[in-house]
């Protein structure tokens, strides 16, 4: 697959007059969308204008489907009372709406990457979304926008699209890779950037919060999160509850790494050789092990990963990550997005030619992981059992408080390359060491995210338990020697109840 763009052929009518007479007003842009159409919005960071006007129609539209990459604020339709006008489908992670989907307010799609954008043809339609709605950059010289530090697979979706609205935010970085739209191809253009909060606006946005809990919690979280981050976080923030925050700032690497990380980073420094290809998730415990130094004496890391772990671009300019020794794309690191990352490093990443993003339909595919040498996969986990199940979505059985994201893909195409191993990471209990996250069973209604077919090596903060190539009864065994020790009795009753005569 060809890194960059192939050359084009821009028509001769100058693009700045083609942009100019797309402008329009967010209210304009929205008046497109008809009753039964299809509206698409990628992944963040999101075109809130856009999102917000479309919402303002509630009145007047009706079963209008809204597929929308996770959730950073709600424009009212996370609310009950929305469901006439539009059906909204969340994709990949959940993000603020995982309240809304277990109230049965909104549907989820669960995504295998590699098989994406074909499922997406299946309706046989060349152009199945009515309506695209993207945030990009403002045009370089040539009139091509950029989608910033998240470009995911919307050039694919522009494509597929019968009408492209883009609201141009003129913060959006410029990186390396296949991350571009010329403005021919947008139909419509809001000019608009979110703006960011001021320290007297953050203060009235933290008082608005009923919960004083939430207040201190979010007031002593500050520090961490970035000027960008407060300004499309925040005020959704101050609408959960303490637990729910406290988790969301976890997934974010807000907060700084417990001390039982450090024992799961040890184990999985272990398990990287010199020359590996990475993925990491930006989840915990595996959010954690850029910041923990997990990487430090490696020699010739690479990145081939749908997201970012706080810490992990700071690597690469350390030297510690050079992809020397990558089977495809060397000397590159390759992100579909930067998610994760500190606001210092997607500023490291703009017009960067080490770091480029690609297509996620090229790079969170099974075949495209595999094709490395050594490609280690790194994701976390809620819950596994002792077969080898993984449950990284869902708690007290069907309740959903994350999204399937790339893990499987990445699993899969881990352990088909050569010399690759596919990593799992969880605590070893959760609920301050009431539960054991190793059970004998999953719980009725938990989701499988990875199969025990394609369990690979399972790592806590007490030891490393492979599992691929092993009988059931040799899987528990080595998952029991991994959980906390004051569960590890009643694990093994299980597994002789469950496994032996």
């Amino acid at each position: 697959m060809p890194t960059h763009l192939p050359t084009l052929i821009i028509p001769s009518i100058s693009w700045q007059l083609a942009y100019q007479s797309r402008l329009t007003t967010p209210e304009e842009a929205a008046g497109v969308v008809k009753s039964g159409d299809y509206v698409h919005v990628p992944a963040p960071p999101h075109p809130q204008a856009l999102i917000q006007a479309l919402a303002d129609r509630r009145e007047e539209l009706r079963g209008v489907k809204v597929c929308i990459d996770s959730h950073v604020f709600d424009p009212g339709w996370l609310q009950p009372g929305w469901g006439d006008s539009f059906n909204v489908i969340t994709e990949q992670f959940l993000g603020l709406g995982i309240e809304a989907y277990n109230d049965r307010l909104i549907d989820y799609s669960p995504l295998l990457n590699t098989t994406r954008v074909p499922s997406i043809l299946a309706s046989g339609d060349p152009k199945p979304i009515d309506v695209l709605l993207v945030l990009v950059s403002a045009p370089d010289a040539s009139g091509f926008c950029s989608f910033g530090y998240a470009p995911w697979d919307k050039a694919r979706l522009a494509q597929l699209s019968k009408t492209v609205i883009a609201q141009v935010d003129e913060s959006q970085i410029r990186t390396h890779g296949q991350n571009y739209i010329h403005v021919n191809d947008l139909d419509m253009i809001v000019e608009h950037s979110d703006s960011l909060l001021s320290d007297e606006q953050v203060s009235k946005v933290l008082e608005s919060s009923s919960d004083a809990e939430v207040r201190s919690l979010l007031t002593a979280l500050l520090p961490k999160i970035s000027a960008d981050e407060r300004a499309r976080y925040l005020p959704e923030l101050t609408l959960l509850t303490p637990r729910q925050v406290r988790a969301f700032a976890s997934r974010m690497g807000w907060t700084e790494p417990p001390e039982i990380a450090k024992s799961v980073a040890g184990y999985v420094a272990e398990l990287v050789p010199d020359g590996a290809t990475l993925q990491t998730g930006i989840g915990t415990p595996g959010g954690y092990l850029p910041m923990l130094g997990t990487f430090d004496s490696k020699q010739d890391l690479g990145w081939h990963s749908e997201l970012v772990a706080p810490g992990a671009l700071s690597l690469i300019e350390k030297g510690v990550f050079t992809g020397s020794r990558k089977t495809i794309h060397r000397d590159k690191a390759i992100f579909t997005c930067l998610h994760g990352a500190t606001e210092s490093e997607i500023r490291f990443a703009h017009n960067n030619p080490a770091i480029e993003l690609l297509p996620s339909d090229y790079v969170v595919n099974a075949r495209t992981v595999a094709r490395h040498d050594n490609m280690i996969s790194i994701n976390n986990a809620l819950s596994v059992d002792l077969t080898g199940q993984v449950n990284a979505e869902t708690v007290f059985g069907g309740r959903q408080i994350s999204g399937t994201g790339g893990q499987l893909d990445f699993q899969l195409g881990a352990i088909m390359s050569n010399g690759g191993r596919a990593l799992t990471l969880l605590w070893s209990t959760a609920l301050d060491g009431a539960v054991s996250r190793i059970v004998p069973q999953l719980e009725e209604r938990s989701v499988v995210t990875v199969p025990r077919t394609f369990a690979d090596t399972i790592v806590t903060e007490y030891g490393v338990a492979r599992l691929l190539g092993k009988s059931i009864r040799e899987r528990a065994q080595e998952l029991i020697n991994v959980a906390h020790p004051d569960f590890r009795p009643e694990l093994k009753r299980a597994a002789e109840r469950l496994f032996y005569p």
